[in-house]
Parts: structure tokens; sequence; C-alpha cells
């Protein structure tokens, strides 16, 4: 066999989603906020050498529209959008275009690593039969949340959500996570927003390099976050 005949075979495909809530709400400082942070998160990625798992990296944005702004892709064909925050907060459409992306395996192919999905919002979802009574209302019970947590090819893969401000609901991004191991990250101020994306920074960048990319690396909370900056489900309640 000669050097030709050699074929070098390229790491499996770690996706990553990222779903940006870019409603009104989420305008001005927060919005540019999300825009640096995730900037530096891809150079951070696009730095790792000798990845078991290739990050690739899609986002979603929701406000008044939902759209794939970035299809996943490797991490060096990604361009960062400037986002731009306008109207409500079309989660639930968001979350079933996720679904579909993921689950088509034209988008996400079959040998690659169990992905992982990230959300980030300022508030309640306007599609949501819940947002009239958020308090009474048990989140896990919909329909989004229900199809993303019974797939069979989601069911197990790392969630991460981010709630920036006072309008967040924690127990809908819980119930998001369905895992209460993993706490939804409160921002209380612009500086956790920057925490949260160095947080997902480093613990992707563990399992792309570890040496069974399929099982989940999340760095523990308390190294990073203080305890007004985590929202566990088992506190909720």
């Amino acid at each position: 066999m000669g050097l030709k005949d050699v074929v070098i075979k390229e790491a499996r495909p770690l996706p990553v989603l990222l779903l940006v809530d870019n409603s009104g709400s989420m305008a001005n400082e927060k919005i540019n906020t999300v825009n640096v942070a995730l900037k530096e998160m891809i150079a951070e990625f696009s730095a790792i050498k000798n990845a078991k798992g290739k990050i690739s990296i899609g986002i979603i944005t929701f406000g008044n529209t939902v759209e794939l702004v970035q299809p996943i892709d490797k991490i060096e064909n990604v361009v960062v959008p400037e986002f731009k925050a306008a109207g409500k907060t079309l989660m639930g459409q968001a979350i079933n275009q996720a679904i579909d992306i993921l689950e088509d395996k034209n988008q996400v192919p079959e040998r690659a690593y169990t992905p992982t999905i990230i959300l980030l919002s300022d508030g309640l979802p306007s599609d949501c039969p819940g947002k009239m009574n958020p308090q009474d209302y048990d989140f896990s019970e919909w329909e989004p949340l229900q199809r993303l947590h019974t797939s069979e090819r989601l069911k197990n893969c790392p969630k991460l959500a981010l709630g920036i401000g006072e309008g967040t609901n924690y127990r809908m991004l819980n119930a998001f996570i369905n895992n209460p191991e993993v706490p939804v990250i409160k921002a209380n101020d612009l500086a956790t927003i920057t925490k949260f994306f160095q947080w997902v920074t480093y613990s992707i960048s563990k399992r792309s390099v570890s040496s069974n990319p399929n099982e989940p690396v999340i760095e523990d909370p308390k190294n990073m976050f203080s305890e007004d900056e985590v929202a566990y489900l088992m506190g909720l309640f």
C-alpha cells in the first residue's frame, strides 16, 4: 500500500446546537453580551488540538420568528451573526426545529457523538399554554419538551440553560434540562452571561478530547458560580 492509498479518517462530529432568545426584552446590553461571549467560545473551540470529537455548531434564534441562522457545521465554517432583538419569544417552535434538525441524519450523521443543546432566554415562551399561569403549569407536560425528552436520539443528550434577568421562569428552564443534578444558570448581571459561556466552553472542550466523547462532561457549577447564580430543580418547589 502506498501513501496515496492511506485515508485519514476525520474525527466524528460532536454537535452543539444553541437556541438563542432574541425577543424584544433581550435588546441592547443583553444581546450584545451574548454576541461577544459566543464569538469567544467559537474561537476557543477552534483552537482545540487532537480532538476525538470534532465540535460542530448550529444556532437557532427565536423572537418574532424562528430562524436557523447557522446550520450545524464544522467549527471552522461557522459564522456568528450579529443578533438583533425584537418581538415575542417563540421558544416552543425553536425547540421543535432543534429536534427536527438533530434527528435528521442528513444534517447530523449517525456516526456523530451525542449532541449538546444549549438554551438562552430571559422570559417565558410566548407559544406555551403555561404563559398565562406559569406558577401552576407543569412545564414537563409541554409538547415540545415532551417530544425532546422522549426522542430516542436526544433524550439522554446534555442540555444546558441560561436564564437572563428577573423575567426568567426557572421552572420552565429546569424542565428543559430535565436533570436534577444540572442547574439553570441565573444571569442576574451581564458578567454571568460571560461566565456561562466560559463554563460551556470548558465542559465541551474537555468532552471533545476525552476518551469517550459520548459521555457528557459538565464542569461542576460550584467551581464557577455562586449559590445565587444557580437554580436547581429541587429548590424550586
